[in-house]
């Protein structure tokens, strides 16, 4: 889902530039999901996010789906703990291969203590941290005009260019350059993406376009639009809120 409990005006994935977050369309995100498996040998964890993924009311469906595959450890769930799961959301929960991870950022997590009490009571696996910092990665930028050399810079000392990223249907190299091009904040690049739902890609062919996408990157278009992730990026006070959406530039270079 687009949609959060929280809006962090410097969030990561980019959710506080939405100003009509939706959830993903079902049917798009298992059809994407399961060509994926298709595509694939192994997977170590799925990571079900947003937003916060208990905005979704559908999201037991996801779950449901995600722990079938064999070729799969473990589901794990992203949540800041303002929302407690009820029903299906809650029983889904409780499968051998699910973890809940509560993301405690203070005052503002009002579920915080009720979440950890729930998943204790229910047998819910779960880890729980608090978090004061983060990267001063959530924002925007206009058109940095970086050269070749320092974008392979950048994008190789990123701690984000490996979490390979699924939203609505298609596949990206990181959680910035999938929203980034979702709010056309950053240029569509086909070689940045990979369109899972496309019929005209049989299986073998989306198996080598994610083979290039892993592997075959220096750097990606969103890498130009981006104030890096990596150990000399600035720390700054996490999850300070915005009242309304953040505007941003839509980039056309």
């Amino acid at each position: 889902t687009e949609r959060c409990s929280l809006k962090c005006k410097d969030c990561n994935n980019l959710m506080q530039y939405y100003e009509k977050p939706k959830d993903s369309d079902m049917d798009v995100l298992l059809k994407s999901i399961d060509r994926f498996m298709q595509c694939i040998d192994n997977l170590d964890e799925f990571r079900v996010l947003g937003g916060d993924p208990f905005m979704n009311k559908e999201l037991y469906k996801a779950i449901n789906k995600l722990v079938t595959y064999e070729k799969c450890k473990r589901v794990v769930v992203y949540t800041n703990a303002k929302i407690v799961p009820k029903g299906e959301n809650l029983t889904c929960l409780k499968n051998k291969k699910v973890v809940l991870d509560i993301t405690n950022y203070g005052e503002i997590c009002t579920a915080h203590l009720k979440l950890v009490e729930l998943a204790e009571k229910e047998n819910i696996a779960f880890s729980t941290v608090r978090c004061t910092e983060w990267l001063d990665s959530g924002r925007i930028l206009p058109y940095s005009g970086k050269s070749e050399k320092e974008l392979e810079n950048l994008f190789n000392g990123c701690q984000q260019s490996d979490l390979i990223s699924l939203l609505h249907g298609k596949l990206y190299r990181c959680p910035f350059s999938a929203n980034g091009v979702n709010l056309k904040a950053i240029p569509q690049n086909d070689s940045d993406e990979v369109n899972l739902i496309n019929d005209n890609f049989s299986i073998n062919e989306l198996r080598e376009q994610i083979k290039k996408l892993c592997f075959n990157k220096k750097y990606l278009t969103a890498c130009s639009y981006c104030n890096g992730k990596d150990f000399s990026t600035l720390k700054i006070p996490s999850a300070i809120q915005t009242k309304k959406p953040l505007p941003y530039t839509i980039n056309k270079k």
